[in-house]
């Protein structure tokens, strides 16, 4: 009578455990690496971006509204690195709400030795961060909870 009970239960822990966290606004389908230029400047950018032979895409934004979206996706994800030519406005004023983004968001003028520098910059930071490996804590729990389901699963089988 007991296992009629826990056979849907365990089936239920499943399905929770695997479905995938989405945040309010969306899910960030951008590179972790990027440039955020305008039309006035997308194209001597990407020039540049290709002539140091970098995988680093740059981005055209049009609207202020789109770049700020951008931006909130850097608090989400540990591994986004942004580098601003254009913007500056926003992007400054989202650094200075959320001090902590500093390192991750590099704000740059649109001459081409200023972008070369801010390149430079976000690669530095780039590699400086792939040394660390972290894991948040939901991530290890959802690993100790799914292992401890097969295990359980495990268990039962071999009592039956």
């Amino acid at each position: 009578m007991k296992f009629k009970c826990i056979i849907p239960i365990l089936i239920f822990l499943i399905f929770l455990t695997g479905m995938s966290t989405v945040s309010a606004h969306g899910v960030d389908v951008t590179d972790d690496i990027m440039i955020i230029t305008d039309e006035d400047n997308a194209i001597e950018t990407k020039k540049i971006v290709d002539s140091l032979n970098l995988d680093i895409k740059v981005y055209k934004f049009t609207s202020v509204s789109d770049v700020e979206h951008q931006l909130e996706h850097a608090k989400e994800n540990p591994n986004k690195r942004i580098l601003a030519v254009a913007f500056h406005d926003t992007v400054n004023k989202f650094i200075k709400a959320n001090p902590s983004l500093s390192d991750k968001i590099i704000v740059v003028g649109s001459t081409e030795s200023e972008i070369n520098q801010g390149l430079v910059k976000l690669n530095q930071s780039a590699n400086n961060d792939n040394e660390n490996i972290d894991i948040d804590y939901t991530t290890i729990v959802l690993i100790i909870v799914i292992v401890g389901l097969i295990a359980g699963f495990g268990l039962f089988l071999l009592k039956r």
